[in-house]
This record gives structure tokens, C-alpha cells and sequence, in this order.
């Protein structure tokens, strides 16, 4: 008699062989999970306070022969509520599926499963990837100086598709955290060039080499945006970070660097320069004492990197080698270099990544409310499931990360 495969009997085939490897791979593949501490928080409701210390005040650490002891020293900490944000993915077993498996033909079950959990899994990570960068309402940043060609144009350093989505954009100084321009219409991006064409942007008031980081403004996406968990580029660039503003005179500790190429003659991209990376390095460590460890680039920025790193690098061995014409690594005076396609072109993230956290209300996983990972879809011949995880990701220095825009991509 031919053996049965029940939607049961499939749950627990799907948590037997493919949840927890489903669950191991996105822990190694997601940027989020893979790199970034998982904090301990206390969670109200689904709200997190992470304090961040933003200074000091009262007496100073001074020396005495006499003895004499300075006033106390208060450290000072600011309070950021962090909010859980939701991610799900769904995946059906059709009926025919299960019938196939009815008959005896558990294999192709097994086939189905491998299939569609890889795409799951690549699903799930690159969404996750991706709200790594632009999650949230800052979608990236643009240049002081503007393309000669076309006055609207912008050289832009971000997430192209989502910043074309947006219907206005409030621009942001990055030296003050001041809105220059809010309701900004965004009225096209170019893929192939990696600009953004703003209506009627007024700079006139910025110095030269100021950046600005755009931020979602239309209300309805805010909406929607808000719903993701906040991003690198949100760490940097938002004015108010988790209910902490960074606007002119508060909190500088919790302000971030981003810093432009120099622009040709005719306002367009130049190629990095590794004097201009080392400046960016030291920008880092003086506003915040500490060593970036690892700069994020685009897979084709590397191609740029990779010819700068050959045209510098010395080979010295007194017998000879094997030739190879690539990197299985690449780094800038011991800091590594790592490459994600959810990484903005035209530019590098460079992080110091223990200030960076993982807030889980509770862990990615397969819904089971019932002990079964699967259940019958409603008016429907299939059986569905789904992954979930609650999260958010937080920067506890933003004045210890950097963006490096407009370079030639």
C-alpha cells in the first residue's frame, strides 16, 4: 500500500530536514544577523530603551599633588526607543503536491521543499539586506556640488529604487542636521549614471563639500516606510534618530560623517584615491576616538578599488610565485573590505561595527502555533506557511560610522 504524506506529516518533514538549515543559512548570509552584536534590551509592549551616551559634564579628570579631588564627573545618556519592526514570508504547498506525495511519490515533495526554501531563503535575506542600508524613510545622500550638465541632476549615493518611489524628499545638511528643502519633488533617477533629478533644489547657503542626506517626505510613504527597520543610512542620516533629534545644537555625539569626493572642473565624479580613503579613516577616529573596522562598497565598486590596490601594490619573495589574476580578499591598511549588492554605487559605508546592534523581540522562525508548520489555506486546494521575526537594528555611535559619495562608478 502506498504510503501517505498528511499536511501533519509534511510540517514535520519541512521542521526535520529544512527549518533549522533554513534558519542557520540566513543567520551566515544576512548582514544584520552575520555581523552586527545581538543586544539584550528589556522590551515594553514592543518598544526597546537603549541608552547612548552622548557626553559628559561636571569637574575634570585633572592631576594633584596636593591630593585634591576634581568635582564628579556626570556621564550623560540619551534615551532611544527602538520599536520592533516585522518582517514576514509566505510560502503554500499546492494540493496536487501533496496528492503526488499520497500516491507514493514522496520525493517530489522533498524536491518541492529544496526548491522553494532556497527561494524563501534568498527572499527573505535579500530583503534583510537590504533594509541593512536604506531601511526606513532616509533612502540615501547627494553632493553639495551639482552635475554642470544638467542643473537638477544630482550625483546620488543610495538606494536608486526606493529613492524613485518616493513622491518628495526633504533634503538634509549633514553638517547641522537642518532641513535645506522639505516637499521636494523627486522627478526622475538614472540607473546607468546613478543620479537623481530634484525639482528646483536651492543651495546657494551651503558651503562648499556639504552633503545632504534625502529622507522619504510624502506622508502616506513615511507611513510605509517607518514600518521597516531603520538602516545605516537612517543611522546616519535621519534628524531624529529613535526619538533623539540630532537637529543644530543637540546631541552632537549622536551626528554622523558624510563626506564627498572632490568633483572635476565640471561638478562630475572622480575615481577614489586612497589618500582621500585615509582622510575619511581619520574623520572617524577624530570626531569619535574610535577605528573604523570594516567599509562597505557595491560589487562593482570593488572593479575601481581593485585597480587602485594593483597599481599600489609592492611584491617582494626572493623565489618564485604562482600568478593569479584576482583577490580573495581585499582590505585598506588592515580594515576589511566586505561588498553587498544592497550597498548604494558611487560610494563607501565605513563602520565600526560594535556599535552596531540587533534588537529581537523574537527571532527569525517558521510560525507554529499549533505544532505544525503548516496549516490548510482557507477556500483554497493548498497548505501555507510562513517565516517571521520581529527586529530592529540600531547604531549606538553614529559619530563613529562614515559615508564616502561621489565616487566614479
Amino acid at each position: 500500500m502506498a504510503a501517505t504524506i498528511s499536511t501533519h506529516e509534511i510540517g514535520a518533514l519541512l521542521k526535520e530536514f529544512f527549518l533549522g538549515p533554513v534558519h542557520e543559512q540566513l543567520n551566515r548570509e544576512t548582514i544584520a544577523l552575520d555581523l552586527f552584536e545581538k543586544a539584550r534590551v528589556t522590551w515594553a509592549g514592543r518598544v526597546a530603551i537603549v541608552p547612548v551616551h552622548v557626553g559628559a559634564t561636571g569637574g575634570a579628570v585633572s592631576f594633584s599633588d596636593a591630593g585634591t579631588v576634581p568635582a564628579a564627573r556626570m556621564q550623560d545618556f540619551e534615551k532611544m526607543s527602538v520599536e520592533a519592526r516585522r518582517l514576514l514570508a509566505r510560502f503554500q504547498v499546492d494540493g496536487m503536491i501533496m496528492a503526488a506525495a499520497a500516491k507514493g511519490n514522496g520525493d517530489q515533495v522533498i524536491n518541492w521543499m529544496e526548491g522553494s526554501m532556497d527561494a524563501l531563503v534568498s527572499d527573505v535575506r535579500d530583503t534583510m539586506n537590504q533594509h541593512v542600508f536604506s531601511g526606513g524613510t532616509c533612502v540615501g545622500f547627494i553632493g553639495q556640488r551639482k552635475n554642470e550638465v544638467a542643473a537638477a541632476d544630482w550625483d546620488f549615493f543610495g538606494d536608486l529604487t526606493k529613492a524613485g518611489g518616493a513622491t518628495t524628499v526633504n533634503v538634509v545638511r549633514m553638517d547641522t542636521y537642518a532641513s535645506v528643502s522639505a516637499g521636494l519633488a523627486v522627478n526622475s533617477i538614472d540607473a546607468a549614471a546613478q543620479t537623481i533629478n530634484l525639482n528646483a533644489l536651492n543651495t546657494d547657503g551651503l558651503p562648499d563639500g556639504v552633503c545632504c542626506a534625502l529622507l522619504i517626505d510624502a506622508a502616506a510613504e513615511v507611513l510605509a516606510a517607518d514600518q521597516e527597520p531603520t538602516g545605516i543610512y537612517g543611522a546616519i542620516g535621519k534628524i531624529t534618530y529613535f526619538t533623539v533629534s540630532r537637529a543644530a545644537g543637540a546631541v552632537p555625539a549622536l551626528r554622523s560623517n558624510v563626506l564627498d569626493q572632490a568633483n572635476d572642473a565640471n561638478g562630475n565624479r572622480t575615481a577614489l584615491t586612497l589618500s582621500r580613503l585615509q582622510a575619511a579613516i581619520d574623520t572617524v577616529l577624530t570626531e569619535s576616538g574610535e577605528d573604523v573596522d570594516t567599509i562597505f562598497m557595491h560589487p562593482l565598486q570593488r572593479q575601481s578599488y581593485t585597480a587602485l590596490l594593483t597599481a599600489n601594490i609592492q611584491v617582494q619573495g626572493d623565489k618564485a610565485g604562482r600568478g593569479d589574476g584576482g583577490f580573495t580578499g581585499l582590505s585598506y591598511g588592515g580594515v576589511e573590505i566586505r561588498t553587498s549588492r544592497a550597498c548604494g554605487r558611487g560610494g563607501l559605508v565605513l563602520m565600526t561595527l560594535k556599535h552596531w546592534k540587533v534588537l529581537e523581540l523574537e527571532k527569525g522562525g517558521f510560525a507554529d502555533f499549533d505544532g505544525s508548520s503548516l496549516s490548510r489555506v482557507a477556500n483554497a486546494d493548498a497548505a501555507e506557511g510562513y517565516y517571521k521575526h520581529y527586529y530592529n537594528t540600531v547604531c549606538s555611535r553614529p559619530n563613529a560610522q562614515a559615508v564616502l559619495i561621489g565616487l566614479s562608478i
